[in-house]
């Protein structure tokens, strides 16, 4: 079983990094295009986030509800009434995003009004008409979170993992082609063609798996309340995150030409750490469902901490090595166009900030599931108001003496006491996670220390030796110390016999 699940993560992550590849070339796509000082650009990047934000709120929810609740009745209950409560969630759920785009078109000349884009009247204009161009895009994300849903329960992850390729190919391909004559304005309905993509293409694998779907609102079916109850408290769990983001944009809003240094940075960083980190709950959520439902208590904690142990020994060196070779990074990737040296530079001071809080915003969404998992869904809601109201006060407190930097930062310990609550509440809930999962955690720990004390070294002495050589130049003061460091840290590893390596060896020696 532990092989099987391996195995399933192990695919779905190369798709899920594959995927986020793709959407950090779109990224930076429009950025070296458009250039960071386009003020249109940073509109667009604030107003492709509010529906972002708002229904990811929704749709994670809806999600983490979905799978156990459709899973249990294809296996108690049968096709038919999975598919008749898939129908009614599908039915709610397109009525209350109908309520909610309406409600954000009514609201989009108020919101912008909170940014320093109402400083200009055209400016406030246009960021108005993006809002409105952007907020029925909610209609889609509905759709893709609960097609997700249903094709995770049946064993299919690869294509959920794969949704955001159409959204960012249709955006490259526009800048391509057209991102000279429509400029940032064609730009936003490519992006709205892009994610009605990521939902129109989920349809025909849930269709070829027999399920079909109509209208039906049944509030009385018991399955149909006991998703409604659910789902309030899981909203305001997952709330926080995206909460956390919104407020993190409109207050870097006001901070001139930020949101869109600050929008990249998200992708690049948070984005890809919660695609590994989703690419493990996605398969590890089912089976704790399983494990917990069966009061398999050392199975769920075994699979749990094998879980949390696997993620970490991915974010830890990730978190050195950002840290370290933040500057040379987006130089490389970066570096070209319209973005300038002043960009690159703000961008990896905000990355720095960031890269501080990557293990705890993986590990957090691992613990979330683990709750979710019991059906119990208050500790996440009460570790979300933990996170969104540490986020608040110390983004207000720190923005006075580090500027735009103090957001970055905030969210980083925001999440790191996030995540301790919920480590310190499943501890009284099942005990400790074992010597193995701390041990495992000081042997990664300390591999990642050597490691970057490794590549510092090397990164300044490449530094000294090629002070500016082109973009061959940049390309060996990346790589090299980049290539060093992971080799000394698997070294380290294996030495160290840290489990997530040594099996993988054995099991590929077999």
């Amino acid at each position: 079983m532990k092989k099987s699940l391996s195995k399933a993560i192990g695919s779905v992550m190369v798709v899920m990094i594959l995927s986020r590849l793709l959407a950090l070339v779109s990224n930076q796509t429009y950025i070296s295009f458009y250039g960071t000082e386009n003020t249109e650009l940073n509109i667009y990047s604030y107003a492709i986030a509010i529906p972002n934000v708002i229904f990811n709120c929704f749709g994670t929810a809806l999600s983490t509800v979905v799978i156990p609740i459709f899973a249990g009745l294809l296996a108690t209950k049968g096709k038919n009434a999975a598919e008749r409560f898939a129908s009614g969630i599908l039915t709610v759920s397109m009525l209350l995003i109908t309520l909610l785009a309406g409600v954000g078109m009514l609201l989009s000349s108020v919101i912008p009004k909170f940014t320093e884009f109402a400083d200009t009247e055209s400016s406030y204009q246009y960021a108005v008409m993006a809002i409105r161009i952007m907020m029925p895009v909610m209609f889609f994300y509905g759709i893709n979170y609960i097609f997700q849903g249903i094709l995770q329960s049946i064993g299919q992850f690869r294509l959920p993992a794969a949704v955001s390729i159409p959204s960012s190919l249709t955006v490259m391909l526009y800048v391509f082609l057209w991102g000279d004559r429509f400029g940032v304005t064609g730009l936003l309905i490519a992006t709205f063609i892009g994610l009605a993509l990521q939902a129109i293409i989920l349809i025909p694998p849930v269709l070829k798996a027999g399920y079909r779907f109509r209208f039906l609102l049944d509030f009385k079916d018991e399955s149909m309340r006991r998703a409604l109850k659910m789902t309030l408290p899981v909203l305001i769990g997952v709330s926080a995150y995206q909460l956390n983001m919104f407020f993190n944009i409109t207050m870097m809003a006001n901070f001139e030409n930020r949101v869109t240094l600050l929008s990249f940075v998200q992708n690049l960083v948070l984005y890809s750490v919660l695609a590994i980190a989703y690419s493990v709950t996605a398969v590890i959520y089912p089976e704790l469902s399983r494990l917990h439902a069966e009061e398999d208590k050392e199975g769920y904690k075994k699979t749990l901490s094998s879980s949390i142990s696997d993620l970490c020994f991915l974010l830890l060196p990730a978190t050195v090595g950002l840290i370290l070779m933040r500057e040379p990074f987006l130089a490389v990737i970066s570096g070209y166009g319209q973005v300038t040296e002043g960009d690159i530079a703000v961008a990896g001071t905000i990355l720095l900030m960031y890269s501080i809080g990557l293990c705890a915003i993986g590990v957090k969404e691992i613990l979330d599931r683990a709750f979710y998992a019991m059906q119990n869904t208050k500790i996440p809601a009460i570790a979300g108001f933990v996170v969104m109201g540490t986020n608040v006060v110390l983004s207000l407190s720190l923005i006075r003496f580090m500027n735009e930097y103090g957001i970055p930062l905030a969210y980083s310990i925001s999440s790191l006491v996030g995540t301790g609550f919920l480590y310190l509440m499943l501890r009284r809930k099942y005990g400790g996670m074992g010597n193995g999962l701390k041990t495992n955690l000081l042997k990664c720990t300390v591999s990642a220390l050597v490691m970057g004390v490794c590549v510092f070294f090397l990164r300044n002495g490449m530094n000294a030796l090629l002070p500016d050589g082109g973009l061959i130049g940049k390309l060996v003061r990346l790589f090299v110390p980049t290539l060093v460091g992971i080799v000394v840290y698997f070294a380290l590893t294996i030495l160290l016999r840290v489990p997530t390596i040594t099996e993988k060896l054995k099991r590929g020696a077999k």
